[in-house]
């Protein structure tokens, strides 16, 4: 009896800490639901888009798998850098703990994500960079590996007499830019071979009718390249509806289910694909983590691959076509 009142108060004490500690567990995982509010400003919202489509799967996956609270904030247009300004302004306005941004210019909105960080809000980039270093992390694709990946194989592939042409996005978007920079450079000693580049404004309909120019203008012209989702289907719809098909050489970026049909009609010899869901998770996932004072790395690369006929059906491609399938 005696010894059992002896560890009475050891046996109490020890029971105390225990439940401290999970009801401050319980509390902890509570208080961080309600104080990770983050807002998420895209470039464009589109559900005909799979990238954008499938970048905000993973983002809100991870916000449900973090408790955090994720409120997206998005333009009409991929080119409408005035109504992302006014967004930036508005999620400021509304003073979450983090905005995780993609910029559609590398100019026009570094003004705005000043403002986000001079008001001690955490920024975190996703896809495309600024021309300033406000970010507290950045999470994309690396495009200047993903273009040069497109560069190597036109080049291993070029057809005689070679008149290639670029069908890019947004002009002063950092992912045209370095998808440009980087197939220029994967082209290597035929680079002297790149005639032109237009832009689409990631527009399907801009794509075909820029796409229709240049081929008019350069009737020679037998390779082709797009630089992102709408620019390479509106370019192809072109070839394909202009009948020549069978004399350019095609390279596409990205991988809608549209992109994917004509990578398997032939219509495309390639297409480099990125990984729009990783891209979103890991995007709110590092936000989180540098929420709780996790501020290495600092930039993180989401992949991307390399499709063509060879290789679209192997398992882990075919995964990475089709993320949801069971």
């Amino acid at each position: 009896m005696k010894n059992s009142k002896k560890y009475l108060p050891a046996a109490i004490a020890v029971g105390a800490v225990i439940l401290v500690c999970v009801c401050a567990a319980f509390l902890w995982k509570s208080y961080q639901g309600e104080r990770f509010r983050i807002i998420y400003i895209p470039k464009v919202e589109d559900n005909d888009n799979d990238f954008w489509t499938q970048l905000l799967e993973g983002a809100s996956m991870a916000a449900q798998e973090n408790d955090a609270k994720l409120t997206v904030l998005a333009p009409k247009a991929e080119n409408d850098y005035a109504g992302q300004v006014r967004l930036v302004e508005e999620a400021i306005s509304r003073n979450p703990d983090a905005i995780i941004l993609s910029p559609s210019s590398m100019t026009e909105i570094t003004d705005a994500a000043n403002q986000v960080v001079t008001a001690g809000i955490r920024l975190v980039l996703i896809d495309s960079e600024l021309d300033q270093n406000l970010e507290s992390a950045i999470v994309s694709t690396d495009n200047y590996e993903a273009g040069r990946k497109m560069g190597a194989f036109v080049a291993e592939n070029l057809p005689e007499n070679p008149v290639i042409g670029i069908v890019a996005h947004v002009r002063g978007s950092s992912t045209a830019a370095e998808r440009e920079e980087g197939f220029r450079d994967g082209l290597e000693d035929a680079q002297s071979h790149v005639a032109a580049t237009v832009f689409s404004d990631s527009d399907y309909e801009k794509a075909y009718a820029v796409t229709e120019t240049l081929l008019e203008t350069y009737p020679d012209m037998n390779v082709l390249v797009g630089l992102n989702e709408y620019s390479a289907v509106g370019a192809a719809r072109a070839v394909r509806d202009m009948g020549r098909a069978s004399e350019i050489l095609m390279v596409g970026f990205d991988s809608s289910m549209e992109e994917i049909q004509m990578l398997e009609e032939g219509l495309f010899e390639a297409i480099v694909i990125q990984k729009p869901f990783n891209m979103g998770y890991l995007g709110v996932e590092r936000t989180i983590g540098i929420l709780h004072g996790e501020l290495e790395p600092r930039q993180v690369d989401s992949g991307s691959e390399l499709i063509t006929k060879d290789n679209i059906y192997t398992e882990e491609n075919q995964k990475l076509l089709f993320p949801f399938a069971e």
